[in-house]
């Protein structure tokens, strides 16, 4: 029975700085996970296009719908030009 009159162990109590370490850690993570996936979609578009699986107007629609035209702009012709 001397169980029972142990004391709790101690819990130590996150400090200040700790919810930030965490918010902070968490935020990364998750910019970390966006840039894949971004990074997976431009893989998978310049690998249908080398596959010749899509045109380059698909590709360009492509990259618009996924908002990912931001990244290839400056090397696109101007003036919708094919």
């Amino acid at each position: 029975m001397t169980y029972l009159q142990k004391q709790p162990a101690p819990v130590k109590s996150p400090g200040v700085g700790d919810h930030e370490l965490e918010f902070l850690t968490k935020a990364l993570n998750t910019a970390i996970s966006r840039s894949r996936l971004t990074t997976n979609a431009l893989e998978s578009i310049a690998a249908a296009l080398r596959h010749k699986q899509a045109t380059p107007a698909e590709a360009r629609e492509w990259l618009r719908e996924e908002n990912l035209d931001q990244f290839v702009g400056r090397y696109m012709p101007k003036g919708g030009a094919q």
